[in-house]
């Protein structure tokens, strides 16, 4: 239920003695309220009883007392004429196991191609340890986005639109700290355009040489050696192409021909069609699993931990173990967006819980990835971080069946993301510009032309998608996953009278890995031993 309230009331006494009074005669400002603003059994003839109306100006006082009031009347109390029910409709809300799979879907994404490499230049052993950190750290900070978040809102009682997290910021810190935040998402968004760029360019460059194999009659999937694992896809003896530099088909010129199909997309005025087609991550994410898992029981165990001089040798543990950070603070990253899938969950009590469920599902995906591609890829390992691009993909011969039809549904879902997100980017962009997420072709046109010239730059001269997503991870992340989450609950608790020494060094240390783990993205460790 909603308490119906008017703006003009902000303006008069919250208690008067006019409220007391025994006279049928409403006093101002209700007589002169809008229809649209008066309660559900609002009658004009007999007015409101100055009883009950003084009773609600008294609740209303209570809640302004000092935000967040430690006095709370209960809704109980309050007269039912002023509260209006609004109906709600049947499908709106969503089960728990609804809410956990829509949060592991969300955060799963294309760093899950990058992980064996990710965690290679960790170590096996530290590696997966800190999967399981990380994944920890990330998931505690979006539990408690949730729950201050959800604490305002009960607070908020006269606010109609649902609060997001980027509100509790301004709530908590006036400008410029929404602004930091909000441009702390448009840098992430940002840089997902530019990863999906290269993996369109990178996914549509194999496929085509692959269909030019199956014209030429050299596709031969059914022979391949070490069932199809090569140290670099694009290498000329394993593609059976002569492709140079700028050629008509190349790895620099793929990039630009994209321009053809995404350019229009993205200045639609609604991404309401691209949207239907979301469904195709679900597919892309199983097909992911299920060629790592076919692969891996394939080629079998394929490591040692101890001989050193072995092509298959991967160290326990490994001092570059920052790219590996980078990368699941990209990884594990849905703060934006956390409050808005709980949101709708039917049972409210058990967000924390589903959050967490979540987060061990996202954490067991990564590592089964990363983990299989390293015990089993039958090369030597230093292939898998060796390539540019950092995919496993690229550690699999263009001629694999498996590989061509993975790809080919990639491209697919990625024609359709990257309008999506370009759609919310524009739109989060120019609302806060311009106050209208659309304004003209004009300036739609333009901003494409931006971030476009932006994406086609990087995927030419920097097609590192491993690179890529650790520098856009850590940079959003100390914002987003570190910083704002640790600082507003301190914040939240020092004005609730619950704030702990503990706690506050706790969560300051939690800041402090988000600031170095954003300092050490441009050192490689391994170059000063």
């Amino acid at each position: 239920m909603v308490l119906v309230g008017s703006d003009d009331e902000e303006q008069q006494p919250l208690i008067s003695s006019q409220s007391f009074s025994t006279s049928t005669k409403v006093p101002r400002p209700y007589e002169e309220e809008p229809l649209w603003r008066r309660p559900f059994n609002y009658s004009v003839q007999h007015g409101i009883d100055p009883e009950k109306l003084s009773r609600l100006q008294r609740y209303r006082y209570y809640q302004r007392l000092a935000p967040p009031m430690t006095m709370v009347v209960p809704d109980h109390v309050i007269p039912p004429e002023f509260f209006t029910i609004v109906p709600m409709e049947r499908g709106q809300k969503q089960s728990s196991i609804v809410t956990i799979f829509s949060l592991w879907n969300t955060m799963l994404g294309t760093s899950l191609l990058c992980m064996p490499a990710a965690m290679l230049h960790a170590g096996l052993i530290l590696g997966c340890l800190i999967v399981l950190g990380v994944g920890m750290v990330t998931c505690y900070t979006a539990i408690i986005t949730v729950q201050v978040t959800m604490d305002i809102q009960l607070l908020d009682t006269l606010r109609n639109a649902p609060l997001e997290f980027v509100d509790v910021i301004e709530y908590y810190m006036p400008f410029p700290s929404a602004q930091i935040a909000l441009t702390a998402g448009a840098a992430s968004f940002l840089g997902a355009l530019m990863v999906f760029w290269i993996l369109l360019s990178n996914f549509t460059y194999g496929t085509g040489i692959a269909l030019s194999n199956m014209v030429n009659g050299s596709f031969h999937y059914h022979n391949l050696s070490h069932f199809g694992a090569v140290c670099d896809a694009y290498d000329t003896s394993h593609t059976n192409t002569t492709s140079s530099h700028w050629g008509a088909w190349s790895a620099e010129t793929v990039p630009i021909y994209l321009i053809l199909i995404l350019f229009p997309l993205c200045c639609l005025k609604s991404a309401t069609i691209l949207s239907k087609f979301n469904s195709l991550g679900v597919v892309c994410i199983a097909m992911a699993l299920v060629f790592v898992v076919t692969k891996a029981s394939q080629w079998g165990i394929n490591i040692t931990i101890t001989n050193t001089t072995s092509i298959h040798y991967v160290a326990p543990a490994f001092v570059d173990f920052n790219k590996l950070t980078g990368t699941l603070t990209l990884s594990f990253f849905i703060h934006n967006a956390v409050v808005a899938l709980v949101r709708n969950n039917r049972n409210p009590k058990n967000n924390k819980r589903d959050v967490g469920i979540a987060f061990v599902m996202v954490a067991l995906t990564y590592g089964l990835v990363g983990l299989l591609f390293l015990l089993t890829f039958p090369l030597a390992k230093t292939c898998i971080s060796g390539v540019d691009s950092q995919l496993l993909f690229d550690n699999i011969s263009l001629n694999d069946l498996m590989v061509f039809v993975a790809k080919f549904f990639q491209i697919l879902q990625l024609i359709t993301v990257y309008p999506t997100v370009n759609f919310v980017l524009r739109s989060q962009l120019f609302l806060g510009i311009f106050k209208d997420p659309f304004c003209s072709y004009k300036h739609v046109i333009v901003f494409n032309v931006i971030t476009i010239l932006i994406c086609v730059l990087i995927s030419i001269f920097y097609p590192k998608v491993g690179d890529v997503i650790r520098y856009v991870g850590s940079v959003s992340g100390l914002a987003y996953v570190f910083f704002f989450p640790c600082f507003i609950y301190l914040l939240h608790c020092y004005k609730n009278n619950k704030l702990t020494w503990y706690s506050a060094v706790g969560h300051s240390f939690v800041i402090l890995l988000g600031v170095l783990n954003l300092g050490t993205q441009p050192v490689t460790f391994s170059h000063y031993l």
